[in-house]
């Protein structure tokens, strides 16, 4: 099942880039988010790796395979994560999810300044 998941991704993937008919910008977004303590060291971590869409007005969306990664170190599973989110002036928010036992919802909402 995981080589059938990498393959269609990266399928996917070439699919998206290779076709020009969008007027917005297809990215890839690898992203791996992990917690690091004094005590504790190197914790759990989950390796995402999404192919996205984002429109003329600085929306987005994203989706592709999360590996989760327990704190030993060995892949446990791989389940599916996705992104939507927009910015105005300095304020942007986004929505996240995750697949799993019981599918998992965050917000994001923050400021981004530039000098």
């Amino acid at each position: 099942m995981i080589k059938r998941l990498v393959v269609s991704g990266a399928v996917v993937t070439a699919a998206a880039l290779a076709s020009p008919a969008f007027s917005g910008q297809v990215f890839v977004n690898p992203e791996i988010n992990t917690s690091v303590g004094t005590d504790s060291g190197v914790g759990a971590a989950i390796l995402e790796t999404h192919v996205g869409y984002e429109f003329d007005n600085g929306a987005y969306v994203q989706v592709g395979p999360a590996a989760i990664f327990p704190d030993d170190g060995e892949m446990e599973d791989i389940e599916i994560s996705g992104k939507a989110g927009i910015g105005s002036g300095p304020l942007y928010g986004e929505l996240s999810f995750i697949t799993g036992e019981e599918t998992t919802v965050g917000v994001k909402i923050g400021s981004k300044f530039t000098f």
